[in-house]
């Protein structure tokens, strides 16, 4: 296959790109600090900026007045007890850029030049007196294809930055020690409470979101007397922050599992209670900070709130809804709900006279765009009030126009995700759908546990759905919403491939995650499906499977 052509003014902005994102490359790497900016000009190196060396990438060939730069570098590691020091060097004239680590031998250097319109890659062992290695898989098949995407990148994109309000080796630094900290007690919280929902994800996600609280109260000097996470929803940012010592509390409609399992300092501050933000008051003293983290139908009264009761606000915005309670409207299809729900709280925000500050956090999540109301440049004004009051009636009609409510969710929750439905009709569903599944051109019969372990064929959601009865679809549609959740709901039997097809999923042997110290930190709950249907059994020993065999 030909070289895809890079011209000049591509090959610069990819460099500009690689020079400080780096990390995405890395997954060791957490983020890339410049620590000093020097330029090459008739042969000596002077002192620069990052503003210098922006400009030189973004200048036209012929027209730059220096020869290249020396960039130094902080590494900031994800795991390592050490962060990790490394030079580049951008020559203008060899249309090349080096990178350089100092003494660490796990990190290969490694070059990129422009060579007559083709991307030349290559690394350098340390162990080997930098002998060039231009077969490297990493450089081949990650770094080269990666620059060709941001050498096709817009500058504005590009100039797209994570954590830009705090000092981000702070946080990376107190990142690691919460993790070191609580993540295994959390985990074996977790277990005891038999919640069935991805405990890494909640644990490392709101771990950061703690460090990110901590960090940016520390760099803005705005550390809370209390503060009040509404919507707390598990508890675990609130039982984080409250082991750091901050003071808080956790309000949620309904108690969670884990509460119960939490020390009595943080049990007693998550209170069970629908937050009308209409009437809401805090009933205790000195919350000068108000969280929404995922806070759901709250999320767009967040500022609201914080205005009224005069405080700081920080809301990770997730579902979106109306200030009403109705689900979102869309404004702008240009862009995604996603993006166009974070624009109308940041309006919300600002109609509430915030300085409306906005930062991207590094979370497991999808939804990680982050509002900060640190100050108001006004006071609650009628002008304010009259906005509030019009968005409260805006999708309601007739008489209920003058109730001026909202729309909160209920205590007690709609279940609809085949719970309800009763296990022997829902056991007879899925083993129906795993033999049509495996129901390929292989006899089951001449199967045996020697034979190489079949996953059977894939089919289409319509090609499923037509070989079930009329009733069945009936039941499981009213349900849980149809046969996509059914299936999403055994996750361990069936997975999505793709273009709508669902097939089997071969069983994955418990990760080096779900161990610490050589301790299971799941506990067995299940008998193993393909232990019991498959008519090769599970193509794993009873160790290694998740599930009891």
């Amino acid at each position: 296959m030909a070289a895809e052509h890079i011209g000049d003014k591509q090959f610069w902005l990819a460099i500009a790109i690689l020079i400080k994102n780096y990390h995405a490359l890395n997954k060791k790497i957490f983020e890339v600090l410049i620590t000093e900016v020097q330029k090459q000009q008739d042969g000596k190196l002077h002192a620069s900026n990052e503003d210098e060396l922006e400009q030189q990438l973004q200048t036209a060939a012929g027209e730059r007045t220096c020869d290249g730069f020396k960039i130094h570098f902080k590494m900031l590691t994800k795991k390592m007890s050490t962060n990790i020091l490394a030079n580049g060097v951008v020559d203008f004239v060899q249309q090349s850029y080096e990178c350089h680590f100092v003494d660490a031998q796990s990190f290969d250097d490694f070059a990129v030049q422009l060579n007559g319109g083709e991307l030349k890659v290559a690394t350098f062992n340390q162990s080997n007196d930098k002998e060039i290695s231009p077969s490297s898989r990493w450089a081949e098949f990650v770094l080269k294809p990666k620059l060709h995407n941001w050498s096709q990148s817009k500058r504005e994109e590009a100039a797209q930055k994570s954590l830009h309000l705090l000092d981000v080796e702070k946080y990376n630094d107190l990142y690691k020690q919460l993790k070191q900290k609580h993540s295994l007690s959390l985990l074996e919280l977790w277990q005891t409470a038999n919640e069935s929902t991805d405990p890494l994800k909640f644990i490392y996600e709101d771990l950061a979101i703690a460090a990110y609280l901590i960090t940016l109260w520390s760099c803005t000097q705005s550390e809370p007397t209390g503060f009040a996470d509404l919507g707390c929803g598990n508890g675990l940012l609130v039982y984080v922050l409250n082991a750091e010592g901050y003071k808080g509390y956790g309000y949620d409609v309904r108690q969670r599992k884990l509460w119960s399992l939490y020390p009595d300092e943080t049990k007693t501050k998550l209170i069970e209670r629908t937050v009308e933000p209409n009437s809401f008051r805090c009933e205790f003293d000195g919350i000068d900070w108000l969280i929404g983290n995922h806070s759901d139908e709250l999320s767009p009264w967040l500022p609201v709130l914080a205005a009224r009761l005069k405080c700081s606000y920080f809301l990770l915005p997730c579902c979106p809804f109306e200030l009403s309670g109705a689900k979102f409207q869309r404004r702008n299809t240009c862009i995604s709900s996603y993006q166009d729900f974070t624009l109308y709280a940041r309006q919300v925000s600002q109609q509430c006279g915030f300085e409306t500050l906005q930062d991207r956090l590094k979370i497991p999540s999808t939804k990680r765009i982050a509002l900060i109301g640190l100050k108001r440049t006004a006071k609650v004004s009628s002008t304010f009030e009259d906005f509030v009051q019009r968005e409260l009636q805006k999708y309601q009609t007739g008489e209920s126009k003058t109730e001026q409510t909202v729309k909160l969710r209920e205590k007690a929750e709609t279940v609809r995700n085949c719970t309800q439905i009763e296990k022997s009709i829902l056991d007879t569903l899925v083993l129906k759908i795993f033999r049509m599944l495996l129901d390929n051109t292989t006899d089951p019969e001449s199967l045996t546990s020697e034979s190489i372990w079949q996953q059977g064929r894939q089919l289409s959601m319509r090609e499923i759905a037509q070989s079930l009865s009329k009733e069945e679809l009936i039941g499981i549609k009213s349900e849980c919403g149809g046969i996509k959740t059914l299936l999403r709901n055994k996750h361990e039997v069936f997975e999505f491939c793709g273009n709508d097809q669902i097939g089997l999923r071969k069983p994955k042997e418990i990760t080096k995650l779900q161990q610490t110290k050589g301790k299971l930190l799941i506990i067995k709950k299940r008998a193993c499906f393909f232990k019991l249907h498959h008519p090769q059994g599970c193509p794993l020993e009873e160790g290694e499977c998740s599930f009891i065999h």
